[in-house]
């Protein structure tokens, strides 16, 4: 089964005052995660870049230790709406997106257009805003921006991406 965590890094990882370093705590409490469900990541931060390697470069920087899991990251939605715009985009929406367009995709096949979803995935978005959509309420771990990614958030996620 695919399983992916959707990670914001500032207030999950990345704390206050220092939103230049990895928390070495929040980073092996995400670390217990993938140990327990062999998830992939895929960034929905403002630190992603527009491609998953540009990502990984700039994650380097910050020490951060997950790189070879790291498969995609998330659109910048409001860039997609108008360039050069401010418009507000919810991160839930951007992590629909990205399901629809690489867990979701369209078979176009025959005279019918159909969307085949996969089935056999589960994902888990960890994350200090609370911007989701109702449908991912089940899949979502609020991470207290003070505090950073606990252990309790890591089992809660465990949990979840186990089902």
């Amino acid at each position: 089964m695919l399983k992916i965590i959707f990670l914001d890094l500032d207030g999950c990882v990345v704390l206050p005052p220092k939103y230049n370093i990895i928390d070495p705590v929040a980073q092996k409490n995400l670390e217990v995660i993938i140990r327990n469900t062999e998830a992939k990541i895929v960034l929905s931060s403002s630190h992603r870049r527009d491609t998953v390697e540009e990502t990984k470069a700039h994650l380097t920087t910050r020490l951060f230790e997950f790189n070879d899991r790291l498969v995609g990251v998330t659109i910048r939605g409001y860039t997609q709406v108008v360039k050069n715009c401010s418009m507000s985009i919810p991160r839930g929406v951007e992590i629909k997106h990205w399901v629809d367009n690489y867990i979701c995709r369209e078979n176009n096949q025959g005279p019918y257009t159909k969307k085949i979803i996969r089935k056999d995935y589960n994902y888990v978005i960890l994350d200090d805003a609370e911007d989701m959509l109702y449908e991912q309420r089940n899949h979502f771990v609020w991470v207290r921006p003070t505090k950073g990614l606990t252990l309790s958030d890591a089992y809660r996620a465990i949990k979840i991406l186990n089902g």
